[in-house]
């Protein structure tokens, strides 16, 4: 498989890349770089001159605080661009880690210029993207701060759920091996261990979903989203 397979996925779910567009994201110099799991990638304060493409495994970005406790603001499947807007903006304000171990695909910036400059296409869809990005953070938002526990964490597995169904990592069964640590998912939603754990007892035990052993399976999509009053139209996805 080609290096900007992934990305190439990630971009026809938002939005049509024509043949001229796929060979200019095909042109692009990528090195990949393999990390293990909680290897950094990126610490806050630094510099970068390329942005990376998440190629297989999952990567999160995340604040640090003094007291060295941990904010987790997103989660990146294959084919997304965690730090993409680093083009732009010259430090990092947060931290970049892998969940798992995983593949990125190392991009220069000077190189992911030169395509979005050649096609007006591409800049449109890498755009969108960020604001996509963007949407993604007011949900997460709204999930630390007036959804509560429930109606977070159920709101958080159907979005990722969503999210991995429109790149197709979805297993046949339809559920859908996800990395995350029941501490991790906590950070990711504003709550303690305990209380991310109890939430996850609720939602298996009234049969609606059930993250077991790395996998989540969604028992009632129907229950699931009522609670988290989940509506997907944030992601901007093809329909």
């Amino acid at each position: 498989m080609s290096l900007v397979e992934p990305l190439i996925a990630k971009l026809q779910s938002i939005g049509t890349l024509s043949a001229q567009d796929r060979a200019l994201v095909d042109s692009l110099t990528i090195t990949p770089r393999r990390l293990v799991a909680q290897e950094y990638l990126l610490h806050q304060g630094d510099v970068p001159t390329q942005s990376v493409i998440v190629l297989s495994g999952v990567a999160a970005r995340f604040q640090e605080l003094k007291d060295g406790d941990r904010q987790v603001v997103s989660f990146h499947l294959p084919g997304e661009m965690p730090d993409l807007h680093s083009l732009y903006i010259g430090h990092m304000d947060h931290s970049l880690v892998a969940i798992t171990e995983a593949v990125v695909g190392q991009v220069a910036h000077d190189d992911l210029r030169r395509v979005i400059r050649e096609s007006p296409t591409l800049m449109g869809l890498l755009w969108r993207e960020t604001l996509i990005d963007a949407a993604i953070f007011r949900q997460w938002i709204t999930n630390n701060g007036r959804r509560g526990a429930l109606a977070g964490t159920a709101h958080l597995l159907c979005e990722l759920m969503t999210r991995a169904r429109s790149i197709g990592a979805l297993r046949s069964d339809g559920t859908w091996p996800m990395p995350f640590t029941q501490q991790q998912l906590g950070d990711a939603l504003g709550l303690s261990l305990v209380h991310i754990n109890r939430t996850l007892k609720a939602l298996r035990e009234d049969n609606v979903a059930a993250v077991e052993r790395g996998v989540l399976r969604v028992l009632d999509w129907e229950r699931l989203a009522q609670i988290a009053g989940f509506d997907p139209t944030y992601l901007h996805l093809k329909r």
